[in-house]
């Protein structure tokens, strides 16, 4: 978003008139409104910028400091500079340039040593590709000191302009002619156009391109008592809202002739206003324009999002993803709310129950530069934007991680008797930071010791797995499980779609039991035969719905499944567990993933090994190219598919091998 605002009593020196809101010429366009901001850069790169030829100054430098001026001042979103002489010369692009190293070396790049100045054929051809209107609110600036010279004469001034095609309803162009005239078949395009605009220049003259491009054209509010506006009004200041701001009036807010807003209440964050005025007089000026500016309202008080999970690690290496679970504040519908246009490399994607104040939004690092910040936008059907988190990328790649939850240590809940909905959701909150800080701190980094390896990678466990015996169905359609002394503990879980939550939650011992949210609750979608799940005294069964606001309670029937199993590490990967060797490399695996180990010579205990306390004591030897069991305790079983017999000390360990958990000595095959 634009940053650089300016008074405007430090513009003008006096106070401008407040017409009523919502003159006639200064509605709020219907449809998408842009939430970020675009600046094309067509530059003349010949020859004449630096004095050569029939140039009139050298100022070639200092219209490209210019250039540097505005972004640094407007930090636009997204930037396009294109050099033209003959014809285009080049087109970049540029994400958030404001400040950086790229976009420093391509200005210091530039070079101004064409012949001519084909400028009609260059800005039809910088105009034609321009596309994404929905998303951002374009501002073009078309600089040079010539006028055209194409020996072809065919390509028009109008035509030029109408090649604009995939412009929004407040994009504008600005033609700047620095020390030259402006022709009159251009002047004439420019008056019969409905966007464009143009100014001349004393000769060596540089332009104010802040104050020609109204500060980028879009700007946030963030004090209604002091409104910033970045033009010099000719005249009444009017105000165009739509109906989340209808009562939002323009007030003289001081002595001083600064303006503010009235009737703010709780206007929703990010409503779109268009702040209006008559065209600015300059001398030069070329078929001036109306001044509209649209304004993002975040106002102090305003109805918002409150991030359930802050802790989150937002710093993301490519591959890697975050869920960031939000609640709104009452009377702000989410319904068909959607994430703004991501910059390149990020991706995201929205999870939001009908009717529901809760919303997930997953976003993933599919490409995003290190140390590259995106600050993502909710976009809301009434045309209002609510920023969300930031996340940043990272160098380095993470792990490709199947879609799972965030989830985290437990809360105690005195009773059980029925938490509130507030209550549940400050508990999440706080499972959630917990939880995020146990997936950070073992998330793979760059540099980080390479002994273990997942492969694939799975989400880490947590240190010790809840004895859960109930599952809670809140009436907000939230899912939790609840211990044997009545913890809580948040599952952050899909909103379409068939998920297990043995898998989401890192409990093996729910491994299999699957869930999907439907319209009338939860449906059971798989109940394992050795688990019990119950609604009072009654069973459930595949295809049954479960009410919101309903306590489930879960029972084990089979003692691999038991909650006292100290699995570790490996509480992610499901049941049952196998092992299986590779050279001289013991992957242990589930129904969810692997992890891999790499033996060294000599007696390794693949307890210790794995960071899993259940296999301590379960010992293996390498010798030459095989591995060997050396030790299996009592209460550990391994053995081949399909046979009924442990494999004993001194046997190789061939193929996938099914490791038989403590409690369930020989168990038949499964």
């Amino acid at each position: 978003m634009p940053r650089f605002v300016v008074l405007l009593t430090a513009l003008l020196g006096l106070t401008a008139p407040v017409a009523p809101a919502q003159a006639a010429d200064c509605a709020l366009p219907a449809g998408p409104l842009p939430t970020r901001t675009r600046a094309v850069f067509v530059l003349d790169t010949s020859g004449s910028m630096r004095g050569v030829g029939d140039g009139h100054a050298d100022i070639f430098r200092r219209v490209t400091a210019a250039l540097n001026t505005y972004v640094r001042a407007t930090r636009p979103d997204r930037v396009d500079l294109l050099t033209f002489d003959a014809g285009l010369r080049s087109r970049r692009t540029f994400d958030a340039p404001a400040g950086t190293a790229r976009w420093n070396g391509a200005l210091a790049a530039l070079r101004a040593d064409g012949r001519n100045t084909h400028l009609y054929r260059s800005v039809r051809d910088a105009l034609s590709p321009l596309s994404g209107a929905a998303t951002y609110l374009t501002t073009v600036f078309v600089l040079t000191d010539g006028i055209d010279n194409d020996p072809t004469q065919d390509i028009t001034p109008a035509q030029a302009l109408a090649a604009f095609r995939g412009r929004g309803p407040l994009d504008q162009l600005h033609y700047v002619a620095l020390g030259a005239d402006i022709p009159a078949a251009a002047r004439q395009a420019l008056s019969a156009s409905t966007y464009a605009d143009g100014r001349t220049l004393p000769a060596g003259t540089v332009p104010d391109l802040v104050r020609v491009g109204h500060g980028g054209g879009l700007l946030t509010v963030k004090d209604a008592a002091q409104l910033r506006v970045p033009f010099a009004a000719n005249g009444p200041v009017t105000l165009g809202t739509g109906a989340a701001g209808s009562a939002l009036r323009l007030a003289t807010a001081g002595q001083d002739g600064t303006l503010g807003l009235t009737g703010t209440g709780r206007v929703p964050a990010g409503t779109p206003v268009l702040l209006c005025a008559a065209p600015v007089p300059s001398s030069g000026a070329v078929a001036p324009r109306p001044v509209r500016v649209l304004l993002r309202l975040t106002l102090p008080g305003a109805p918002g999002l409150r991030l359930l999970n802050p802790g989150a690690d937002r710093t993301l290496a490519a591959g890697e993803d975050v869920v960031l679970r939000y609640h709104a504040a009452a009377g702000l519908s989410l319904t068909g709310a959607r994430l703004q246009a991501l910059p390149a490399g990020l991706r995201g994607e929205v999870w939001h129950e009908p009717g529901s104040r809760d919303v997930a939004v997953r976003l993933t690092n599919a490409g995003l530069p290190a140390g590259r910040s995106v600050t993502p936008g909710l976009l809301l059907p009434g045309g209002g934007v609510l920023p969300l988190a930031a996340v940043q990328g990272s160098g380095g790649r993470g792990p490709a991680l199947a879609p799972t939850g965030t989830t985290g240590t437990a809360r105690r809940v005195p009773g059980r008797t029925g938490p509130g909905l507030h209550a549940l959701l400050w508990g999440l909150a706080a499972v959630l930071v917990l939880g995020a800080a146990v997936v950070a701190l073992r998330r793979p980094r760059p540099g980080a010791g390479a002994r273990r390896r997942a492969a694939p990678p799975v989400p880490a466990a947590f240190p010790d797995v809840p004895a859960v015996e109930g599952i809670e169905y809140s009436e907000d359609r939230l899912l939790s499980l609840v211990g044997a002394a009545g913890e809580v503990t948040g599952v952050s879980t899909p909103l379409d779609g068939p998920f297990d939550l043995g898998h989401l939650a890192r409990v093996p011992h729910l491994s299999g039991l699957r869930f999907e949210q439907h319209r009338h609750g939860l449906r059971c979608v798989q109940i394992p035969d050795d688990l019990e799940v119950s609604q009072g005294t009654r069973l459930l069964r595949s295809g049954d719905i479960v009410q919101p606001g309903t306590l489930l309670g879960v029972a084990v029937a089979r003692p691999a499944r038991a909650p006292d199993v100290p699995l570790g590490s490996l509480s992610g990967l499901g049941l049952p567990l196998t092992l299986r060797t590779q050279g001289t490399t013991v992957h242990a695996g589930g129904p969810y993933g692997e992890h891999a180990v790499t033996l060294h010579a000599g007696i390794t205990d693949l307890g210790d090994a794995l960071d899993a306390p259940a296999l301590r004591g379960l010992r293996v030897a390498v010798t030459g190219s095989s591995v060997l069991l050396a030790e299996l305790p009592g209460a550990l079983g391994l053995r081949r598919p399909g046979e009924g017999h442990p494999i004993t000390p001194g046997t190789a360990l061939t193929g996938t091998l099914t490791l038989d958990l403590p409690g369930e000595p020989g168990a038949a095959p499964r």
